[in-house]
């Protein structure tokens, strides 16, 4: 049997009626609704699935139990199946304008008192609100459920203009505002987006609004684990894996390699990117799509204008509270970059309670790196890119020498440094950067117990010993390696080593000699 991929399917009956495969999410979203709590937040990156989250419980609070069959909510014993009124608030294709924005709310809302006949329309859309919701709960003797999908849309895709991001906020304050003075009538409420804007009177006024984008406990409402890709998506594994000449677990670790690694708690499995996944899978190829249909550019303009150095954001630390919340003016650039899924939770340590975040997948890495050359020095052009991939293979291959030609030819054409601080790390810096991004496993100061390799780079065939000299030689830079044994621990390693010996030239800010043994 053919599978058929619901890519960009966010509507939950579309996707069970037309036969699609559906990733059952309902137990644990079945478990979210009777918590206990009313008022729930869920920050996820884009395309991650959280509108057929939304879609899925809509269903359910409208007692659509024909749709779950088959599924784990609709086998279960004791459910309520007892239809409400919801009042879904869709922002996903909200454009960044005052009047689409009035018009997209005022649409809404026309629907709503149509069918629940209010006749005293208020002036304001969030008075138009509170009496629809009234009005809907004494009709039908039923407290009702409000799901509001991409929240912060247009607040995001405004934040570079401050005076119409602050109009837009001014707009949706008054309508989040009613959910609170609406207690009495909703039996369950749910925003969705991708950040959670502190200032915004919902997450002030909603003293009883819970958080769960951390919770290790609905970690896996989005996005799919890796018993659920082998679970509803192996015949597509199998025919892909043939057309790779490998098999199913050799596909299985090429699709983890490009598109698993995300983690939303301190206690979470492997989630994969869902867009990404079912686009390969459908297409038989790896494709960076999801990285592709939303480039993050903005997110680098700001680290220029905010003269940041990457090498800090690529693998850092953070706590919780910074990690859920962001200002309107997005200071904190590292939640930023957490909540639009380019970095990812990679380990907690519970004595400082910090996380650790680093890229999560290949995708990532390689989209984020070529986002980066391109804003940074205006040279994400063939040429460069030509570079990058030369690169990357010599590094597969065990080709040092066309690692370091290229490498030098790459860095010719970046006029704008990579990395800021001073001068005698810059080149260390810049290539971790470039390693980092591409993928590989790379530590800089990496401790031995005579000192420290400045760059420790592997692979599953090749290891990669570099000492840099910015005042050196290549040969001081090797005798350095051999005096001090960097190599030593690597002796019944059976993977190939190269000893490279690297001196760089200050004033051409590019690597100026090497040798390689």
């Amino acid at each position: 049997m053919i599978q058929k991929y619901p890519i960009g399917i966010e509507t939950f009956s579309k996707i069970i009626e037309g036969d699609y495969t559906y990733v059952d999410k309902t137990e644990v979203t079945y478990r979210l609704i009777q918590s206990g709590s009313q008022y729930f937040f869920l920050s996820r990156p884009r395309r991650f699935g959280k509108s057929l989250m939304l879609s899925t419980i809509e269903a359910y609070f409208e007692g659509r139990r024909e749709l779950f069959d088959g599924l784990w909510l609709g086998e279960a014993e004791g459910v309520d199946w007892t239809p409400r009124p919801v009042f879904r608030l869709n922002f996903v294709t909200a454009k960044t304008d005052v009047d689409s924005l009035n018009d997209l709310l005022d649409n809404h809302l026309k629907i709503w008192e149509a069918q629940y006949k209010v006749s005293n329309i208020a002036a304001s859309p969030g008075q138009r609100l509170a009496n629809v919701i009234a009005k809907a709960a004494e009709d039908t003797h039923q407290k009702v459920v409000v799901l509001i999908d991409e929240y912060d849309k247009v607040l995001v895709n405004t934040i570079h203009d401050t005076a119409l991001h602050e109009e837009m906020k001014g707009i949706l304050k008054p309508v989040f505002a009613v959910l609170k003075g609406a207690d009495r009538y909703i039996q369950f409420a749910m925003l969705t987006g991708v950040s959670r804007f502190s200032k915004l009177s919902i997450f002030s006024d909603l003293n009883n609004l819970e958080d769960i984008s951390l919770n290790s406990d609905y970690a896996t409402l989005c996005g799919f684990t890796e018993d659920e890709v082998r679970k509803y998506f192996a015949p597509s594994v199998e025919a892909f894996a043939e057309r790779q000449c490998t098999d199913f677990e050799g596909m299985m670790q090429i699709l983890k390699y490009n598109y698993d690694g995300y983690h939303f708690a301190k206690i979470s499995p492997d989630i994969y990117n869902p867009f990404s996944l079912l686009s390969a899978l459908k297409n038989r190829e790896i494709q960076h799509r999801w990285f592709e249909s939303g480039t993050p550019t903005f997110l680098v303009k700001m680290m220029q204008e905010r003269d940041m150095d990457i090498r800090e954001i690529l693998t850092t630390e953070a706590d919780a509270t910074s990690l859920s919340s962001s200002e309107s003016s997005f200071t904190n650039l590292t939640a930023l970059l957490f909540q639009t899924g380019y970095l990812t939770i990679k380990g907690y340590n519970e004595e400082d309670m910090e996380y650790t975040l680093g890229i999560p997948n290949r995708e990532v890495a390689e989209g984020l790196f070529k986002c980066l050359i391109s804003e940074f020095s205006g040279q994400g052009n063939d040429p460069s890119m030509y570079a990058v991939r030369r690169i990357r293979n010599a590094i597969r291959a065990g080709e040092p020498e066309v690692m370091m030609e290229s490498l030098q030819t790459f860095l010719s054409r970046i006029p704008y440094p990579l990395s800021k601080g001073r001068a005698e790390s810059y080149f260390q810096n810049n290539l971790y950067i470039i390693f980092s991004l591409l993928g590989f496993a790379v530590e800089a100061e990496y401790a031995t117990s005579r000192g420290r390799i400045d760059i420790l780079l592997k692979t599953p065939k090749y290891i990669y010993v570099m000492e840099l000299k910015l005042k050196g030689s290549p040969e001081d830079a090797l005798r350095q390696i051999e005096e001090h044994g960097y190599c030593r621990q690597f002796a019944h390693d059976p993977r190939q080593l190269f000893r490279i010996g690297i001196s760089f030239s200050k004033s051409e800010r590019n690597i100026d000699r090497w040798i390689i043994e």
